[in-house]
């Protein structure tokens, strides 16, 4: 759960409530579980408790999934352009970059600042030394990454 909303006041008891949040996973068929079990647990608290639950559920971005191929094609070019590389373990983003996946092979790739705090952090700052290392490396994957595919 990632908000939760309620009362205004710490002494009233609320007659409505709202929660949001994500749902992340690794493969499709455990988003559809995932979606399942939720669609029990709600219906099993409104039976127990007398509620009413109006649940809306949005599935978003399906799991992001590289090609071994291009990822390992987007290491070896980020080793050749001097950065450190490596491969992360699976990480359950949400990401619409996961569509293209869906398309056609790719490589969902994520670029380090060296800063201390990550994306989406609220005391995020880039630091600019990285941006044009990073896109001499992007125009020599897409270039090379071309070549390949003719």
């Amino acid at each position: 759960m990632t908000q939760f909303h309620s009362s205004s006041a710490w002494n009233i008891i609320p007659d409505k409530a709202w929660l949001e949040g994500t749902v992340r996973s690794f493969s499709a068929q455990a988003r559809q579980l995932i979606e399942q079990r939720f669609q029990q647990i709600v219906a099993g608290f409104s039976t127990a408790f007398a509620l009413q639950i109006d649940l809306r559920w949005e599935a978003g971005p399906p799991s992001v999934v590289n090609d071994p191929h291009w990822a390992t094609f987007a290491l070896e070019q980020a080793t050749q352009s001097g950065f450190t590389a490596k491969q992360v373990e699976a990480s359950p983003i949400g990401e619409d970059f996961s569509y293209y996946l869906q398309q056609t092979p790719g490589a969902f790739i994520m670029v380090g600042t060296g800063e201390p705090y990550a994306l989406h952090h609220p005391a995020f700052r880039i630091n600019d030394q990285v941006l044009l290392p990073t896109a001499h490396y992007l125009a020599k994957l897409a270039i090379g990454g071309l070549t390949l595919a003719q």
